[in-house]
């Protein structure tokens, strides 16, 4: 059931979101999304929203960057899971400048960290997320002649390890979708926003490299806005699948990593540059191209991206550091590098990739899902060619920086 305090979440990220000013472009919309945290303690000023995030694009495979200075996935749910994680590794710092002070995380015994007790993390998103979680979904909205072709589509069997192009076979359920859902749009390697809500419900939000700081961080629910009132069993039930009912046949998942199932919920709060709040324009309506990202008591806590790069920056600037997207796999590593300093863990001569590999725990957790025979093996990995890169973004196999 939607409670009070569901309701206070949602609206404080519209205000936050509000207070951004973005302005979109005549006749486009866009989709929101952002991570908050709330706690038992009274005391406590809530809810604490530390990511948000907006976006409905990603690059195709040929413009994948190579020293990792453009966001490969502009989704707003994955934006917003990485606005988060940015903001966990940024509290670490913010706690050791405090006296280890932090209002919502605690170091354990063995000197990693954890939400403190009586804290839940929840992700709000304006729509159903894209793939699986949205497929009845978006056939509801669906013009019939469209509905028809598709209907009468014939595409070769989808192999149990094989991810379906978009919506192709899209009476499937269960099954892993690539992005976009567009058949006329390039290819990617992204998978779709309710797979990789799947994969954060096993492996955690704070990924590889934040499990060198974190225990698994994970969901406790899922607020999700435009579905009308009938058709929320449907689409409930359909999260419920995307999200960790097609996980259940795992097992082996090493200590501390576990089959998450959040909460979903649905909240009837609009969302001013959604779809449906654009209707009444007479112009043909597209996507947005930007994603703005926003990332809570960050020195620098918001940008505009557009092709996953900061808007309006140089292409022959793209590869300094001043410039780099905050979101980004190099500034997520060199803050990654910076905060294993603070916490005077031991200097890594490692590459981007090989630094995520040496997370031992993180990669078994990650094998249970995404491995030989496991539900996610159809899982499309980008792997060390877009990785191959170390802390001040230069390419190399052997990096000493």
């Amino acid at each position: 059931m939607f409670s009070d305090e569901d309701a206070t979440l949602v609206h404080a990220v519209q205000k936050q979101y509000a207070s951004l000013n973005l302005k979109l472009p005549a006749a486009t919309f866009t989709i929101l999304a952002a991570i908050a945290l709330t706690s038992s303690d009274p005391l406590t000023i809530q809810p604490k929203i530390i990511g948000l995030a907006t976006g409905c694009k990603c690059l195709p495979k040929d413009k994948l960057p190579l020293q990792g200075e453009a966001v490969h996935d502009s989704h707003a749910e994955v934006l917003a899971r990485r606005c988060a994680l940015r903001w966990l590794i940024e509290e670490i710092d913010r706690a050791a400048s405090n006296g280890s002070h932090s209002a919502w995380i605690s170091k354990t015994a063995d000197d990693r960290y954890r939400l403190k007790d009586g804290v839940c993390m929840i992700m709000y998103i304006s729509t159903p997320p894209c793939g699986d979680a949205s497929m009845r979904f978006l056939a509801t909205f669906q013009d019939k002649e469209i509905a028809a072709l598709k209907d009468s589509a014939v595409f070769p069997p989808l192999s149990p390890n094989v991810a379906s192009r978009g919506r192709d076979n899209y009476s499937l359920f269960g099954v892993l979708r690539t992005k976009p859902g567009r058949a006329d749009s390039p290819q990617t390697l992204s998978l779709s926003c309710s797979d990789k809500i799947a994969r954060w419900n096993v492996l955690g939000i704070q990924g590889a490299l934040g499990s060198a700081f974190f225990h698994p961080i994970y969901l406790t629910k899922i607020i999700i806005g435009q579905v009308p009132p009938d058709l929320h069993d449907v689409v409930k039930s359909d999260c419920e699948r995307a999200f960790w009912g097609r996980l259940q046949e795992m097992h082996g998942l090493p200590e501390g990593y576990k089959l998450n199932r959040p909460e979903v919920q649905f909240t009837s709060v609009g969302f001013v540059h959604s779809r449906s709040a654009q209707e009444h324009c007479s112009l043909a309506q597209r996507s947005c191209n930007e994603s703005l990202t926003w990332v809570a008591d960050s020195t620098s806590p918001h940008e505009v991206l557009i092709n996953g790069l900061k808007r309006g920056v140089s292409p022959k600037y793209r590869y300094k550091m001043i410039f780099w997207p905050s979101l980004s796999k190099v500034s997520l590593f060199h803050l990654y590098r910076r905060t294993r300093s603070i916490e005077n863990l031991p200097p890594e001569s490692k590459t981007y990739h090989q630094a995520k590999e040496s997370m031992t725990q993180y990669q078994m957790a990650k094998n249970c899902l995404l491995g030989e025979g496991q539900p996610f093996s159809g899982w499309i990995r980008s792997g060390a060619r877009w990785e191959n890169f170390g802390s001040s973004g230069q390419q190399s196999t052997d990096i000493t920086d």
